[in-house]
Parts: structure tokens; C-alpha cells; sequence
């Protein structure tokens, strides 16, 4: 199959036309039909340019699954704006950062009654910008959490703007996207994306998970990640499918959806469908209705994913092997592969990209059956990061190689098996998170503590996140620093676990071993139980 050249807002125009009376997204009772939601993002459109927003401008959406955040999004690629995608758990310092590394001009949100978490944190940024002698970055602030009604009556306002800015319409190769990953280097970046890259990984993943408009996705991945964005709505526009869209996931509100709406494909990362499995109440729902998905986001185990099978016995659950700066698919099981395969590999690698195993040290291409790390090439890679001060940064090798930093080994069918992953990032419910990032506010509390924060194997999210503190045991510190890190990061970078020890064990240089220090906190843990 050749690659689509068209724009994301070409794709969604010409996917409202082909079919714009079948319903594209179903939420909380209302339902949106392809031709609705074009009206609507016309209209929005109108709005975003009389407030400055044109072609190139960097605008973030910051919330939780909504229509108003589908909408935001087509409106904004319509127009050729770049969308800046933001964690909805971040608080107010870490979309502060992302504000500043991608220059956000303008922001969107879900707020009031729907998400009043994000509403109070965009309260905080706006007042603090307000008071600040900086100049203010954002330009305009708007609630998109709206109904179906309150969109309706959008359309029928005049927003007195000119539409002279289409005269220069988005090319398939400009800047389309950005979202943020802690990356290879644990520390967060901006990764830019253009049109062509997500819309042809898109376009890939529908042909082989054989989905088609016939077919009704349960979207309960975040919209900001790329496994949302690009595997769930954007494979929605491409292959026509509608969509019953949820705020964040719920496995009982998981079950009535499918139960409700005939959900054919449900995607996630291992923990959430552990966590939908593993639930007595499961049983209560009529899930017979499911036919695929994608499991991705983090490895999973062979027995897991038996044990998930087992339950969801109609679905053809096919494992990838994906990260944020490929778009994110990189490999896919075939469809009609056994389970017993599907247990144990990532898939093949999907067409137009290219995959090498390199040895870590001589740099030497690997043979098959040869752990090494995974380099990727295609049209589906990140051509940079930003960072912090405004800066950039490359992510490809001279060469043209993305290095990945995760390690696997092919077989002689070309399958790839995953042997670990980046050095140090916990990966806990398909969350990659930085070490580093939770160990400097940790030290904001006090900066003379010596920290080391890991993650450690657990059932259903795959890893907790352990924060080890050398010195003697202390309560009060430790709820100080519980109460710190509550109030400044998102609750899934929250250590489960403090752990004392009264001095880490230092080589001849006096620098920390990370490796010494983790099995001593394990073992407290062990006792602990």
C-alpha cells in the first residue's frame, strides 16, 4: 500500500464527506456524526483565527478524552497550527516546562466541572503569568470541555475573522504536532512530528489490524500520547471507524461502554487491560462484541498475556513495539499469528521502516538470535527534539539511524523479541517516567538529601516507583516530601515507596552504585511485606 499525501485536516475532510452521516464519536449520551463534527470545527476555526491563531502557531490542548479536544485538534490542523499535546495530570511547574520548551502562544483546556484539576492548574499559570514581569506566553486561554449543545451554539456565532490564512494551507512535511516524552535521556523533550508521519503510521496500523468503518472503537488511551492521537483517532479517520470515547480509564465504565455500544477494538497498554481482566465485575458485562486491539505501551509477560486472552476470548490482541519518536509504531504481530507467538514477540516490522539490532559496544550489527540495541530508520521518525531554553536537539544519527536505547533480538523470521529497555525509566502503566526529573524535586524539599529513585517490579502496573533516601528512617521528612511531590507532579510520578538507608554504598570514586543501593531497598521492601 503507498503513503497517503495528504494533510491531517485534508484526511478529516475527506473522511466527512465519504461518510457524513455515520456517527464518529460517541460520549456521555451524545453522539457526534462525521458532518457534525466538520460544522463544528469550521466554526471553531473561525473563532481560533479572530483570536490570532494561524498557520505555524503553537497552540496547547491540556485535558482529558473529550470532544471538544477532537475538535480543538481538527480545527487546529485545518488551519496548519502546530498542536502542542500535554499530559492532563501535569501540574502547574510541569506545563509551565511544557509551555516553555515548545513556546506555547496559546492554550486550550478542559476545565469546569469536567477536569477541575486542570481548570485550578491553568488558574495558577494564568494568574502567575499575569504577575510576573516576563512576558506573558500565552496569548489566549479557552475551556473546550463543551457539550454537544454548547458546540451547536458555537457554530451559529460570528466570530468576525477572515479566513485569508487558508490561502496558505499546511504541507504534508510541515510541523504538525508536538508531544513530550522523558525520551532516552530521561529528561523531557518536545517531539516534533509532521503530518506525513502520523497519518502513514496511521494509515499502516488500519491495514494491518484490518480495521474499516464497520468497525467501533472504545478510546480510552490519553489523546496526548502518541497511542491515542495517532492509533486511535488518527487510524479512526483513516480507515472511518467511530469512536466511544472515555475521559480516562475506568474498567467498569470500560465494560459498559463496550457492553452499551458494541465496541469491535479496544487498545491499551498491559496494565490497563490486566487491571480489566483481573476485575471480578468483568464478568458482569457482555464484552462478546470485541474483535482486536493493540497491546503496547510496556512489555508484557507471556503468562500475562495469556491470562488476558483467556478472559477476552473473542479478540485478536496483537502486541507492537512502538515509542514516542516513531509515531509510535515500529513492529506489529500479524494478525493471524497463534497465541503462543503472539505471547512471547513484538511482531514484524511494519512496511517503509527499516530495523537493525546493534551491538552496544562494537557497534556492530547483530545476528539473529543476538541481544543488541534497537536502531530505527523510516518516514515515521521524529526529525529532532526541543528543549528546555528554546533549544533543539537531533534525534538521528548521521546516518540517518534513530537510536532507541531499548534491546531486542530478532529471530530468523525477522520477529522481534524485546530484551529490556531504555537505561533507567520506569515505565509504570505505560507511563515513561524519568528518575532524574522525580529526584530534583525531591531535592527542591531539601537539596542537601542524597536520593535514588528506581522502579520495582509489581503486578498489574509493571513497576512502582521507589524513592530511596540515604540517612536514618523519618517519617516526617518522608510525608514532607509525599506533600511536596502531591502539590508539583502528576500523581502517577509519586513514589509508592520511601526507603531509608543509612548510607549508600559508594565505589572507589565516591560515586553512588545505583546497583548496590536498588538491592538494598529491595530486600527492606521484601521484609516489609
Amino acid at each position: 500500500m503507498g503513503f497517503i499525501h495528504q494533510t491531517i485536516g485534508e484526511c478529516f475532510e475527506r473522511r466527512a464527506l465519504e461518510t457524513p452521516d455515520e456517527v464518529f464519536i460517541r460520549h456521555e449520551g451524545e453522539s457526534f456524526t462525521w458532518k457534525a463534527t466538520a460544522l463544528f470545527c469550521d466554526s471553531f476555526k473561525q473563532l481560533l483565527l479572530s483570536k490570532g491563531i494561524k498557520k505555524g502557531s503553537r497552540v496547547g490542548i491540556f485535558g482529558v478524552n473529550t470532544p471538544g479536544w477532537i475538535i480543538s485538534f481538527l480545527a487546529l490542523q485545518q488551519i496548519g497550527a502546530v498542536t502542542v499535546l500535554i499530559n492532563s495530570y501535569f501540574k502547574e511547574k510541569e506545563l509551565q516546562n511544557c509551555i516553555e520548551i515548545a513556546d506555547v502562544e496559546f492554550l486550550l483546556y478542559t476545565g469546569r466541572k469536567l477536569t477541575p484539576e486542570v481548570e485550578e492548574v491553568v488558574g495558577k499559570l494564568v494568574r502567575r503569568n499575569t504577575d510576573s514581569k516576563a512576558v506573558n506566553r500565552i496569548g489566549w486561554v479557552m475551556d473546550i470541555g463543551k457539550t454537544f449543545r454548547e458546540w451547536t451554539e458555537l457554530l451559529w456565532q460570528d466570530h468576525g475573522s477572515s479566513m485569508t490564512e487558508e490561502s496558505t494551507p499546511a504541507k504534508v512535511n510541515d510541523l504538525c504536532c508536538i508531544l513530550f516524552t522523558s525520551g532516552t535521556t530521561n529528561d523531557c523533550k518536545g517531539v516534533k512530528f509532521n503530518h506525513f508521519s502520523l497519518i502513514n503510521n496511521a494509515r499502516e496500523v488500519v491495514k494491518q489490524m484490518r480495521w474499516t468503518q464497520e468497525d467501533r472503537m472504545c478510546l480510552t488511551v490519553p489523546l496526548f500520547h502518541c497511542f491515542g492521537v495517532t492509533i486511535s483517532l488518527l487510524t479512526s479517520v483513516i480507515g472511518g471507524m467511530s469512536i466511544s470515547l472515555l475521559h480516562k480509564y475506568s474498567g467498569i465504565d470500560v465494560c459498559k461502554v463496550i457492553e452499551r455500544d458494541r465496541c469491535t477494538v479496544l487498545n491499551g497498554v498491559p496494565s490497563m487491560f490486566l487491571a480489566l481482566t483481573r476485575n471480578p465485575r468483568m464478568e458482569e458485562y457482555d464484552l462478546s462484541s470485541l474483535k482486536s486491539g493493540i497491546i503496547a505501551g510496556s512489555p508484557i509477560y507471556e503468562r500475562e498475556y495469556h491470562a488476558i486472552c483467556e478472559k477476552l476470548k473473542t479478540m485478536k490482541l496483537q502486541p507492537s513495539y512502538g515509542l514516542t519518536e516513531a509515531a509510535p509504531c515500529v513492529t506489529l504481530v500479524d494478525y493471524e499469528d497463534p497465541p503462543e507467538k503472539k505471547a512471547l514477540t513484538a511482531g514484524k516490522v511494519i512496511d517503509h521502516v527499516e530495523v537493525r539490532i546493534v551491538d552496544w559496544e562494537t557497534q556492530e550489527e547483530c545476528k539473529s538470535q543476538e541481544v543488541g540495541e534497537i536502531h530505527i530508520r523510516g518516514y515515521n521518525v521524529t526529525g529532532g527534539y526541543l528543549v528546555r531554553n528554546g533549544g533543539e536537539a537531533n534525534a538521528l544519527q548521521p546516518d540517518g539511524w534513530f537510536r532507541t536505547g531499548d534491546l531486542a533480538y530478532r529471530d530468523e523470521e525477522g520477529y522481534l523479541y524485546i530484551a529490556g529497555r531504555r537505561k533507567n525509566l520506569i515505565i509504570r502503566g505505560g507511563e515513561n517516567i524519568s528518575p532524574h526529573e522525580i529526584e530534583k524535586y525531591i531535592k527542591e524539599v531539601d537539596v542537601k538529601l542524597e536520593v535514588s529513585v528506581f522502579g520495582t517490579k509489581t503486578e498489574v502496573l509493571q513497576e512502582e516507583i521507589v524513592a530511596c533516601i540515604e540517612g536514618s528512617e523519618n517519617p516526617k521528612l518522608e510525608e514532607k516530601i509525599r506533600t511536596y511531590l502531591t502539590e508539583n507532579i502528576s500523581r502517577f510520578k509519586v513514589p509508592k515507596y520511601f526507603v531509608f538507608v543509612e548510607e549508600f554504598p559508594r565505589n572507589s570514586t565516591g560515586k553512588v552504585n545505583q546497583q548496590k543501593i536498588r538491592k538494598i531497598a529491595e530486600e527492606k521492601l521484601t521484609l516489609g511485606k
